[in-house]
Parts: structure tokens; C-alpha cells; sequence
């Protein structure tokens, strides 16, 4: 019994897995094929393939060369959607053979893990391996995600479509900067010159860069900023920049201060005080509002740092780390507006009553 859920499990996964390792294997033997190569075997291009699949798993790299030595971490979360996708189809297709949904998970993650290590051991070498612990952690986290169905309360709904908002309105920043810049975005294509392959590779690229794109600029609206590199800060307050990646799409990034933006956080304190008065207004004893409360705020303090965590990374040069959100900065900033709105939400009616009967007493 156990032997043949193991085996259904694996027969899914292997399936979920070549969906997106063969497009991958496709695009790399092409692009090796027309590259001109003189040297190497089609075993190259089929293990950058396998690279590029964990890579979509957010899986970070230890890079060692004779021409540069680093850690490559700052890997797209767009790229993430594929894999999340072909999990969740075949974990569907496990519960309905198996007809269990928690022996389901257990078996089909157990048999992702077991392809996943065998594919980082085979792909890895004197050049290239794998951060095992962080891959890992990362890779539970998309099987948990894409293993679970999601039924959200009210007040769990709430906040998750507030953060989709306010990510949608760093998106509309980025996008009018990087339209504003758009002649700069064109002269670095033009100086990168990736021909028409690496044109569309390249396109597509900054295409799945977009989240950890938009979630950097919602860090510098709300104050808590990003970085581009070592010794390097940018928030509407501080420019401290120094060189960035020839990438078109890095064309957005801002050219000084602006510290009027930082009028957009208030979109923080907004969803703090939205969140926080419904959870108040509940008819609920007050040891369950503690604990809604108390839960929510874990909830967004934790999930900011995790969501900045993914998003973040090095890429791969001493002088690219880190680049991305700063957990620890943008879950201070978000605790800080739950405080402020907690302080509001408390003392406001009373300061409000107080004055109202004052008012009544002197008329």
C-alpha cells in the first residue's frame, strides 16, 4: 500500500516536473545550437536546463570560476507561477487516485523532494551548486502552497486584498517612472545588443522580474527603501546608488530624493486602521478580539518579512549583495503603522466623547 501511493505520487510529480523541464531544456539546447559553440557536449545545455528549473524554484546557487566567484539569490518570483501551477495539477490528480487528501500531501511531497535532490545532485559540480538549506526551506514553502487549498476568512480576506491594492499602486509607480524614462530603457537595449534570441530571452526575463520589482517599490513609497548592491540605499529620503546591472527594465529607478512620496504610506496606516477597527467592532469578547488582533498583526509583520525575504537576494558579484527589500526595515515600518493605528483606533473616540461632553457642559 504504501509502496503504490509512493508510486502514484511519483508518477505525478515526474509529470509536473518535465512539463516545465522540457520547454527549458528546449530553449537551451537552441540557444546552445545557434551560440557557435566549439566546445562542450548537449550535456551543458541540458544541465543549465535543470539549473533554470530550480532556479523557477527560487533555489539559490553557489557560483565558483576562474572568472568570478559569488552567490546568485535574487531569482524571480514570476518564475515561481509555473512550478506552483504544475504542483497543484498534479497534487489534484494524486487526491483523486488516492482519494485521501492529507496521505496525498505527505506521499507528493515526499516524492518532490526525492526528484528535486536527485535533479540538484545531478546538476551540480565544481562550478555551480546548490544552497541546499535555503532551497529547501523555499521549496516547502511552494509545495505547502501549492499542496493547500486556501479558504479565506473575512478578516484574513481583508488584508490580502488590501495588499493586492497597494501592490498594484506600486506597480502603477514603477510603470509611470519607467515610462518617464523610457529613452533610457531603449539606450540600454541598444548597448546590450542581445540580438533577436536574447532579445526575447531577455524580454521575458524582466518580464517574471516584475513582482520582486513592484514589491521593492512598495518598500520605497512606504519609506523602508531597498538596495541595489553593497553600501547602497535608496528611499524617498536617501540616494546612495552606486553601479547597476546594463538591464533596460532598471531604467525606472529613481534619479535622486523624493520625499513627497513618502505621502503614500499612509496606504499602510489605512490598511492597519481598516483591518484593526473591523477586528474592534466585532461583537466578540475581548479575550477573542485580543487574539484576532494579536493574529493579524503576526500576520502582517511576518508575512511583509517573508515576502521581502523571497523577493531579495545577491546577485551573484560582492558589490550586488544584497539587492532587494530588507526584511527586518520593512517589517518595522509595518509594526510601527499597526502601533500608530492601534494608538488611533484606542484613545481617538475617547479624546472625541471627552470633547463632545466638554462642549455640552459650557452650552
Amino acid at each position: 500500500m504504501v509502496a503504490r501511493r509512493f508510486w502514484v505520487s511519483l508518477q505525478q510529480v515526474i509529470r509536473s516536473i518535465l512539463i516545465v523541464l522540457f520547454p527549458l531544456a528546449f530553449i537551451t539546447l537552441f540557444a546552445w545550437a545557434t551560440a557557435g559553440s566549439t566546445y562542450g557536449t548537449t550535456s551543458d545545455p541540458m544541465r543549465a536546463a535543470v539549473w533554470l528549473w530550480l532556479g523557477a524554484h527560487l533555489t539559490p546557487f553557489n557560483i565558483t570560476s576562474n572568472e568570478i566567484t559569488g552567490y546568485l539569490s535574487f531569482l524571480p518570483l514570476g518564475a515561481a507561477l509555473l512550478p506552483l501551477l504544475t504542483m497543484r495539477i498534479g497534487f489534484r490528480r494524486v487526491v483523486l487516485i488516492l482519494e485521501n487528501k492529507k496521505l496525498s500531501r505527505a506521499y507528493f511531497i515526499l516524492a518532490y523532494l526525492f526528484c528535486y535532490l536527485i535533479l540538484g545532485l545531478t546538476a551540480s559540480n565544481s562550478q555551480v551548486s546548490v544552497d541546499w538549506f535555503r532551497g529547501l526551506l523555499i521549496l516547502m514553502i511552494l509545495l505547502l502552497i501549492a499542496t493547500t487549498t486556501f479558504r479565506f476568512e473575512p478578516l484574513v480576506k481583508l488584508p490580502y486584498q488590501m495588499f493586492l491594492i497597494m501592490l498594484g499602486v506600486a506597480g502603477l509607480v514603477f510603470t509611470f517612472s519607467l515610462l518617464a524614462n523610457f529613452s533610457i530603457a531603449k539606450n540600454l537595449t541598444i548597448v546590450i545588443h542581445p540580438g533577436i534570441l536574447g532579445g526575447v530571452l531577455l524580454f521575458f526575463l524582466q518580464i517574471l522580474y516584475l513582482p520582486n520589482l513592484y514589491i521593492a517599490t512598495l518598500s520605497y513609497v512606504v519609506g523602508s527603501g531597498f538596495s541595489l548592491g553593497s553600501a547602497t540605499d535608496l528611499n524617498p529620503f536617501v540616494f546612495d546608488l552606486r553601479e547597476i546591472p546594463a538591464i533596460p527594465v532598471l531604467a525606472a529607478l529613481p534619479a535622486g530624493k523624493y520625499p513627497w512620496i513618502i505621502i503614500l504610506t499612509f496606504m499602510v496606516l489605512a490598511y492597519a486602521v481598516i483591518n484593526l477597527g473591523g477586528i474592534n467592532k466585532l461583537e466578540i469578547d475581548d479575550k477573542s478580539k485580543q487574539q484576532l488582533i494579536l493574529r493579524f498583526v503576526v500576520i502582517s509583520v511576518f508575512g511583509s518579512g517573508v515576502i521581502a525575504f523571497l523577493s531579495s537576494g545577491s546577485l551573484i558579484s560582492a558589490n550586488m549583495n544584497p539587492v532587494g527589500v530588507n526584511p527586518l526595515l520593512i517589517s518595522a515600518v509595518v509594526l510601527s503603522h499597526l502601533v500608530i493605528a492601534f494608538l488611533i483606533i484606542q484613545f481617538a473616540p475617547k479624546i472625541f466623547n471627552k470633547k463632545d461632553k466638554q462642549s455640552r457642559l459650557d452650552s
